[in-house]
């Protein structure tokens, strides 16, 4: 689509019409390398005004960092906190921002972190641009959400109405193979049917327009217009359909071979790159009618009488903390006994104040044992809060693979770089293990000991970020989780107190309140047990 190349020609603008700092970001420090010895110094060296602009002393003619009429172009990528906080800018870049690690260094959201970049300039601008992937977990999809949801649409020659296209609307003949369907491809428009080639889609192309959306209630889009809706953030998405470079027969190829493969990779690849859309991963998940099944009578904040152990897990964000305090008995059965969200910037003391309050408070008459505190987001912060309350609170780090469920580190060192024996230690929690549990809980027979329990003040947000992921298994084995929901804090706290509990080994608990055996009488008799001989062993 060019779609890069129109980010170089943006910085281009930029350097030769006001010159003002700029920053582009990718996914990995090779490309940001690549993209700048590569694809910007070929745009710099072809603009003769930016070649002479351009300082070529070692000083400031380096790889990641060029100064363009004395002003500094950086080249950064997402998982480098320094390289993304170390200079203000007035323009940020983000390329395939679906390609970025969620997480800088333990800072937090690149984008985020890129957008602070821009407070010293009340013009600034951030571009993000991605082929999107999968539904659920695509940035760039949410990014393109939540602004003005410009779909790029062409007119039909049958009915002259606008559609858009899409890869469902590639049709060819019933039961062909791919060289069948590569030379009898048409685009159908949506709204009559009517067909037209390759040629005239590109005539088409050319009259193209976007039409702008709105998101209904249910997450499903609305159509508002040619022109957009009031939004500070403008967006936009375009088919891969729309491409000069590719005709239909060869779309139509590639994606009846992808679908005769059945290897979901290879459709995804397809699905994102040829059409620009996300692709839905078929996983396995409860929905959120199972998990409504599981609400209880008894009130929150108060503990069932088979309890016998309280956890409690949470999801530590930027600007606040979600928590959830479970309880445990015989058979790892467990109630939910609480759960909440404390509001608050994490970097400060004021939230951990608050959070302390829900660690050592006394529900009924019980006190939780132990709390999992997720160090994903301000790490000292979080070893701070878990060193005030220690023996009860534990900073926990979450892992794709391990090979146990849950085991432990020890974080506190010495002066002299010895392992401090009763300092502060860092439980690593095995996620894919703890969530598959979790699911089979929630799934488990009523007539069986073990089951799942919601209390009474459970509410819908709960219920849909608790059944917010399903399991894919790829052919290779390997097993990934998909976020198909908006949020999925409060399964990543239910995480967290599972493996909290296991880590009391509350596997061993006794079936509380059964009925004891009765005493027997001893009557004391003369041993008959001769003493060991000397040197006996």
């Amino acid at each position: 689509m060019g779609k890069t190349e129109n980010l170089f020609n943006i910085i281009g603008h930029q350097f030769s019409d006001n010159p003002r700092p700029a920053l582009f970001v990718t996914p990995t420090q090779d490309l940001a390398r690549s993209m700048s010895q590569g694809r910007v110094t070929k745009m710099l060296k072809s603009t003769p005004m930016l070649w002479d602009r351009l300082d070529k002393s070692a000083e400031n003619n380096k790889v990641l960092e060029k100064y363009i009429a004395g002003v500094r172009l950086g080249f950064a990528w997402a998982s480098s906190g320094s390289k993304m906080s170390s200079h203000p800018a007035r323009l940020v870049l983000f390329d395939e921002v679906d390609r970025f690690s969620s997480d800088t260094d333990g800072e937090g959201d690149p984008i985020i972190l890129g957008k602070a970049r821009t407070k010293n300039y009340s013009d600034s601008k951030i571009g993000c641009f991605s082929t999107p992937t999968i539904e659920g977990v695509s940035k760039i999809w949410a990014l393109w959400e939540s602004g003005t949801m410009g779909r790029w649409s062409i007119p039909c020659f049958h009915c002259n109405d606008y559609f858009i296209p899409e890869l469902k609307l590639i049709r060819w003949p019933e039961k062909s193979t791919p060289d069948n369907a590569r030379e009898h491809a048409r685009l159908v428009c949506s709204e009559c049917g009517g067909e037209m080639n390759t040629e005239q889609k590109e005539k088409a192309n050319k009259k193209g327009k976007y039409i702008y959306h709105t998101l209904n209630t249910d997450g499903t889009y609305k159509k508002y217009g040619f022109e957009p809706p009031n939004n500070t953030t403008a967006s936009f998405q375009i088919s891969g359909i729309c491409s000069p470079w590719v005709t239909l027969g060869e779309i139509a190829y590639t994606l009846l071979t992808a679908y005769k493969s059945g290897n979901q990779d290879t459709i995804q690849s397809v699905v994102n790159t040829y059409g620009g859309e996300l692709f839905k991963m078929s996983g396995d998940a409860p929905d959120t009618a199972e998990a409504r099944d599981l609400i209880g009578q008894y009130e929150a904040l108060t503990i069932p009488e088979k309890v016998q152990v309280i956890t409690l897990g949470s999801d530590v964000q930027k600007y606040g903390i979600y928590y959830t305090i479970r309880g445990w008995g015989f058979n790892s059965e467990s109630w939910k006994i609480d759960s909440g969200y404390i509001a608050g910037e994490t970097k400060y003391n004021a939230v951990w104040l608050l959070l302390g309050r829900v660690v050592s408070q006394l529900i009924e008459n019980k006190r939780i044992d132990r709390a999992f505190i997720d160090s994903g987001y301000n790490t000292e912060q979080v070893y701070k809060f878990c060193r005030q309350y220690h023996g009860i609170a534990f900073p926990t780090k979450g892992r794709d693979t391990l090979d146990k469920a849950v085991k432990s580190t020890k974080v506190d060192i010495s002066h002299n770089g010895r392992t401090i024996k009763n300092g502060l230690s860092l439980w690593h929690v095995n996620t894919d293990y703890y969530k598959s549990w979790i699911y089979s809980r929630i799934r488990w027979d009523e007539d069986q000991p073990g089951g799942f329990h919601l209390d009474k003040n459970t509410d819908e947000d709960y219920l849909s970020q608790l059944t917010s992921e399903e399991l894919i298994v790829k052919p290779s084995g390997k097993r990934i989780w998909i976020q198909t929901k908006a949020d999925n804090h409060y399964l990543d706290c239910e995480t967290g107190a599972a493996a909290a509990a296991s880590t009391l080994q509350i596997h061993t608990l006794k079936e509380k309140n059964q009925p004891k055996n009765k005493s027997r009488t001893f009557i004391k008799k003369k041993s008959i047990i001769q003493k060991p001989r000397k040197g006996f062993k």
